[in-house]
């Protein structure tokens, strides 16, 4: 008895030191074939232009259609490894497959544009690393048109009801909007991390 009790107690320990890891890699995987759809979607979008309405579109160009609804481009930051979709939305469904656009209707280069992450030790990888943005790091959208360069100008603290740090300012932003700190239980705070908008680089032909 005791020895299966020592072997139960050795599975858990071991199952609670690899989930995190497990769990991750998952998550990384499944952003990169996110990715790589959404990078691919002007071909996807070519093939239906020239598919006839009796025809629906192949499971090939189904799938890839279905896993981007709401997807709106790529937010990368090299200072913390991070690259991952960004979908419509700051609800529970758009933050389980990625960072969430607050308000879908303002637009980079132009507006204060609110992205909202998860910041948890398990549940949740996006923005788990933003408290290592400082000034001058470099933030980095790409959408199916533009690519758009921000640089980092401040980084703070506030109350989850202040939401006037995602009015639109005199210059084009990005604010970036995670719980804080790290594993509390319904935090009050936020924290936040403003770039300003740098250079668009159009990615028509």
């Amino acid at each position: 008895m005791r020895v299966l009790l020592s072997a139960g107690f050795i599975l858990a320990g071991l199952f609670l030191l690899f989930y995190p890891q497990w769990e991750t890699a998952v998550s990384a995987q499944k952003q990169e074939q996110l990715i790589e759809a959404f990078e691919q979607l002007s071909n996807v979008s070519e093939q239906i232009e020239t598919t006839t309405s009796e025809d629906p579109p192949a499971p090939q160009i189904q799938e890839p259609l279905a896993m981007l609804e709401g997807a709106r481009g790529v937010i990368r930051i090299p200072k913390i490894d991070l690259k991952m979709m960004i979908f419509e939305g700051a609800d529970k469904h758009a933050l389980s497959k990625g960072v969430g656009l607050i308000e879908p209707d303002k637009e980079f280069g132009v507006n204060n544009v609110g992205l909202a992450g998860h910041r948890g030790i398990i549940h949740g990888k996006q923005f788990n690393r933003l408290d290592e943005l400082a000034p001058n790091d470099e933030i980095e959208i790409k959408t199916k048109t533009a690519t758009y360069q921000f640089v980092v100008v401040k980084a703070f603290i506030v109350d989850r009801a202040q939401v006037e740090v995602l009015e639109d300012q005199k210059k084009p932003l990005i604010t970036l909007v995670t719980c804080t700190p790290v594993g509390a239980k319904d935090p009050k705070d936020r924290l936040i991390v403003q770039a300003e908008w740098k250079q668009t680089t159009s990615s028509q032909p």
